[in-house]
């Protein structure tokens, strides 16, 4: 089997910065280890109410990606807070096993679109992320 070399794909990922909210922490393991092969930096929190808190705080990630189903505050919960409360525009892309039509409703209304459904494999991850990223740095250029 042919293993792709996302480094050389992906050259726009490295040093990026992801908040990976999920309350799997095998999910969080596995994905330290995909995000890093490349040279992304990944930040984590373990519900919605964590990663609020690292965001308050200062954080200032490239991408969210935001499990649905998670302990103290849910991805759509703080996905409304994200953009509600904080009025951030940071890519979310919501990494879940299923969306329902009505969360997907929810979070097309926040200017949430973006979706990797379990299992994914590091073409997906990587897509998904360069497809964001490239659209807050087109964004970035346009502004300047």
């Amino acid at each position: 089997m042919l293993q792709k070399n996302f480094t050389e794909i992906y050259p726009q990922l490295k040093n990026k910065v992801v908040l990976n909210v999920d309350d799997n922490e095998m999910n969080r393991i596995v994905l330290s280890k995909i995000m890093q092969s490349v040279g992304i930096k990944i930040i984590h929190a373990e519900n919605g109410d964590e990663a609020i808190k690292k965001l308050l705080a200062g954080l200032k990630p490239d991408v969210i990606l935001m499990d649905l189903e998670m302990p103290v505050m849910n991805g759509v919960q703080a996905s409304e807070y994200i953009r509600g409360k904080i009025d951030s525009e940071i890519p979310i892309i919501i990494n879940s096993g299923s969306v329902s039509a009505y969360q997907r409703f929810k979070l097309n209304r926040l200017n949430i679109g973006d979706f990797l459904e379990k299992p994914y494999s590091m073409n997906d991850i990587f897509s998904k992320l360069y497809k964001n990223i490239a659209f807050l740095v087109a964004d970035e250029a346009i502004i300047k």
